[in-house]
Order: C-alpha cells, then sequence, then structure tokens
C-alpha cells in the first residue's frame, strides 16, 4: 500500500488565511475562477450603478438651489405679467381719457359760446340800465331845474303882488293872484287868506268867483278840511254848473269822507259835462271795482 502524503499550503483569501490544498481539480479551478470573475463583475456593476446613480441624484443643497431659482422664476415671471397688466390697464385708461376728451371738446365749446353770449346779452342788458339810468337822472334833471324857474318867477310874482297889497293898493284879482302863488308853494294858509279876501271884494263876474271858490276848496281839502272844501265846491258848481274840475274835486271830498253815492253821482255828472273826461273815468272804475270786491252797492 502506497501512501500518499498531500502537502497543504495556507492560501490569504480576501485577507483570511484557509487552509487550501496545493493541488486542485481543473474543474474546481474554472469554478473558483468563473466565481471570483462573477464577483468582481457584480462588483464592478454595483459600483457603476452606484455612481451613476450618485450622479444622476441631486444633493440637498443642489435641490434647494433649484426650488429657489424655480421661485424667482416664477415670480419673474407673475413681476412681468403684473407690469403688462398695468401698462394695459394704463393705456386702456389713457385712451379712455383721450375719448373723454374728445367727446368732452365739443360740449367745452359748446360752453364757451354760450358764455360769450350770455357775456353779450349781459353787456347789452348792462348798456340798457345804464341808458335808463341816464335817461332818468336827465329827466330828473329837467324837472329839477324848471321847479327852480318856477320858484324864481312864483318869488318874483308874490313879491310883485305883495307890495301892491302892502301898499293898500290891491284889487281882488291881486288877492287872487297871491292865493294862487301860495297854492303852488304849498303854503296853504296864506293862500286860503288871500283867496278868501278876493272872494270879499271880488268885482267881477259871478262864473269867474267860481274859480275863486273852487281854489278856496282845493286849499282845504289839501288841509284834509273836506268838509269846508265840500261847502266851497258846492258853491263853485252853483255858480258855474259847466265847470268839470269843480265836480271832480267835489267828487273827490266825498270820497275821502267814505260818501261813496255822492261821489259816483259827482263822477258821472262830470261825464256827462265831458263824456272823455279821464279823471272821472279813472275814479269811476276803480270805486265800482273796489264795491264788487267787497261786495257793497255805490249806485
Amino acid at each position: 500500500t502506497h501512501t500518499h502524503t498531500h502537502t497543504h499550503t495556507q492560501v490569504r483569501v480576501n485577507g483570511r488565511m484557509n487552509a487550501t490544498p496545493m493541488f486542485l481539480s481543473s474543474s474546481s479551478m474554472a469554478f473558483s475562477t468563473s466565481t471570483r470573475s462573477n464577483t468582481n463583475s457584480n462588483t464592478n456593476e454595483n459600483n457603476r450603478s452606484r455612481t451613476t446613480t450618485t450622479m444622476m441624484k441631486p444633493s440637498p443643497t443642489q435641490q434647494q438651489r433649484n426650488k429657489n431659482r424655480a421661485s424667482v422664476a416664477a415670480l419673474t415671471t407673475r413681476n412681468e405679467d403684473r407690469m403688462i397688466t398695468n401698462t394695459t390697464r394704463q393705456l386702456k385708461n389713457k385712451r379712455g381719457s383721450a375719448l373723454q376728451t374728445s367727446a368732452a371738446l365739443p360740449d367745452a365749446l359748446h360752453s364757451a359760446a354760450t358764455l360769450s353770449e350770455i357775456s353779450a346779452l349781459e353787456g347789452n342788458i348792462q348798456g340798457f340800465y345804464l341808458g335808463t339810468l341816464l335817461l332818468i337822472l336827465g329827466f330828473s334833471g329837467f324837472i329839477v331845474v324848471r321847479q327852480v324857474f318856477i320858484r324864481r318867477e312864483l318869488d318874483d310874482q308874490a313879491k310883485k303882488t305883495g307890495e301892491r297889497i302892502r301898499a293898500g293898493n290891491a284889487s281882488s284879482d291881486d288877492y287872487f293872484e297871491m292865493g294862487s302863488i301860495m297854492l303852488r308853494k304849498k303854503v296853504y294858509t296864506q293862500a286860503i287868506r288871500n283867496l278868501q279876501l278876493a272872494a270879499e271884494n271880488w268885482e267881477g263876474d259871478e262864473e269867474d268867483l267860481a274859480q275863486v271858490h273852487n281854489a278856496l276848496g282845493f286849499g282845504y281839502a289839501e288841509m284834509e278840511k273836506y268838509e269846508d272844501a265840500i261847502k266851497e265846491f258846492k258853491l263853485a258848481s252853483q255858480l258855474q254848473p259847466g265847470y268839470v274840475t269843480v265836480w271832480n274835486n267835489l267828487g273827490d271830498a266825498y270820497e275821502k269822507l267814505k260818501m261813496q253815492k255822492e261821489a259816483v253821482k259827482c263822477y258821472e255828472e262830470a261825464l256827462v259835462l265831458a263824456p272823455g273826461n279821464s279823471v272821472a273815468t279813472m275814479r269811476l272804475k276803480n270805486m265800482r271795482e273796489r264795491a264788487e270786491r267787497l261786495g257793497l252797492t255805490i249806485e
């Protein structure tokens, strides 16, 4: 019997010492070799996959940067959109303002034309008022100047007549003239005294004496002595029945004393004598309208 002695050799595999036979079969060597090759291949593939995955997958810091960039891009886009929207609104507003301005332009022109017409009308009105004022002032000045001349004339006449009366050489006509002057100067007391002297010393016709009594009645009426005025007017109407002025004066005195029926008769008598007499016509019309308004009977 041959005894074979196998020598064992320690082999370092993967950092560990293993007792491996020195001689292996070819199949075992092939298997071992292929296994190592496969193992190395798998290891290399895994390393490549990890590297690829590591290269493809970004780090957290990179992700945060990407998010920040996306946010900035979104904000920029929004700001641009807002700017575009605001610009569009401003353009629309400008267009609307331009349209409103163009639409308001005819109204403004019309308003300007209207203001011009109003100014012209106001100028015409002011010119009319100014002309009217000047006319009134001119007429008033004429009246004042005329009154001044009349008063001077009356003063001259009164002076001359007064000298004759004081000399004792006055006639009834002088007294009547002095009385008439005093009536025009509204010095009624002196007027009545001179007219009474004229009536007492009358030397002319009775019809002319009617004028003296009419003047006396007018003086009493101005002093609101209507009863005395009525007596003088009646004397004048008796002396001269056709004296229209006396009938109007008598009607006015009755009217002042609220004796409406007597006043109506006097005005009617004046219209009989002078159908177109304006004083009697106006007084009758006023009295009848007043009586109708108050429900009174005056005729």
